[in-house]
């Protein structure tokens, strides 16, 4: 079996680029993959594994991609890393993992900042949400996106990714049971996959007691990773010197956080920027407690919280989409709204209460990512999901109707 595989390449600044490098190995051992990728650069330990091969979405070498029996695509919410992928698979149906079932971040990022086409961008809203939804895109048009987390909930748009797919495949449960009744091609669900760290560094005793306790903040930090409410919650504690917070990633906003910290006195946080896996890992098994929100959720499985169990961290999550699924004894859920800061404040504190059993719970997630979360099975599952698809005939359009007709 040959398979094209479109993707974001490390060291491209999101998750996905680490999905795509840690699962290969085991798509390899099972058909012939080509990597094909818009990058300039990429990892070199990857050219020595698989052949890579570079494009322009305005001049795409049909004739090696129709060489293979099946392209898959990664797609994302991030118009950068994914939005020429979304072109390619629009004119070559193949199989699209959705890794957020929220897609309309991306679709504004295309028709408002790529293209500035304000027509295409009220025409598709129009299609699926009738007049509402052309009405909601003219206003956020207006407004530059700033509509875009409300939007995201109301007009997710995950119909518009899906139009051309021939097969889906899911990391969710909550996006199979939300697309399985509405997509009319094959969809497959299967575990986020993580190669958990061969051992976690756990501290002993007297070190997981000796404050300040180690908080660590990571990721695309967009809006949704509710930040502001983190600091303003740690700031209104009078514990807060007892713990200190570091935040490593893209930071939306840093100039207004930055502000805030000033104003809050909050000596105690640092912002480290994007740094590399070495040094995030190095930062984590040093640490003694994640934070991992999001309000809203974009329907995706977290590779972060992943990354946070390898470590054995305990974690505090929101309680929204698949977070909210997570079992009891592996995080601390916190609830949305007005509940954000007193929860944060109260898990905060119970930690300096039972430190010990915050430590267990990080043990638990470990256990619980080793279980279910294995790279392998993922692969075996793709391979599986082209092999169904491949033995039944070629259609265009049949999501695109199925889930407009949903929608209206």
């Amino acid at each position: 079996m040959k398979l094209n595989w479109f993707s974001p390449l490390l060291p491209a600044k999101t998750d996905i680029a680490r999905y795509t490098s840690e699962l290969l190995p085991d798509v390899c051992a099972l058909a012939d993959v080509t990597l094909w990728t818009t990058q300039a650069k990429w990892d070199p330990r990857l050219s020595g594994q698989i052949p890579i091969q570079r494009y322009r979405v305005d001049r795409i070498p049909w004739l090696e991609i129709n060489a293979a029996d099946m392209s898959i695509f990664q797609m994302g919410n991030n118009p950068e890393f994914h939005g020429d992928i979304w072109q390619v698979a629009r004119r070559q149906p193949g199989v699209v993992v959705l890794h957020d079932t929220s897609l309309h971040h991306f679709f504004e990022g295309i028709y408002r900042r790529k293209s500035r086409d304000l027509d295409r961008y009220v025409e598709v809203m129009r299609r699926y949400y009738g007049r509402e939804g052309a009405e909601a895109a003219l206003r956020n048009f207006a407004s530059r996106g700033r509509e875009n987390d409300q939007m995201a909930v109301m007009f997710p748009l995950t119909e518009h990714a899906l139009e051309d797919a021939r097969g889906v495949l899911v990391h969710t449960a909550q996006a199979y049971e939300c697309l399985r009744t509405v997509l009319s091609v094959p969809i497959c669900y299967v575990p986020l996959p993580f190669s958990a760290r061969e051992s976690a560094k756990l501290e002993g005793a007297s070190e997981w007691r000796a404050p300040p306790f180690r908080l660590v903040l990571f990721g695309y930090l967009g809006s949704n990773r509710r930040v502001s409410v983190i600091l303003a919650a740690l700031a209104a504690m009078s514990e807060r010197e007892k713990f200190s917070l570091d935040i490593y990633g893209v930071l939306g906003g840093e100039s207004r956080i930055k502000r805030q910290l000033k104003s809050m006195r909050l000596s105690n946080v640092k912002i480290h920027g994007f740094v590399s896996d070495h040094e995030l890992n190095r930062a984590l098994s040093s640490a003694h407690m994640a934070i991992n929100l999001r309000n809203p959720t974009m329907g995706e499985a977290s590779g972060s919280q992943l990354r946070i169990w390898s470590h054995a961290l305990p974690s505090l999550v929101s309680e929204v989409g698949w977070y909210a699924s997570l079992p009891r004894d592996t995080v601390r859920m916190v609830r949305l709204g007005q509940h954000e800061i007193p929860d944060i404040q109260r898990h905060l504190r119970d930690f300096l209460k039972e430190p010990d059993e915050f430590k267990r719970m990080g043990e638990r997630g470990r256990m619980r990512l080793l279980a279910e979360h294995s790279p392998k099975v993922c692969a075996n599952a793709i391979v599986e999901l082209v092999s169904r698809i491949s033995r039944t005939p070629k259609t265009r359009g049949n999501a695109h109707r199925a889930l407009t007709q949903t929608s209206k």
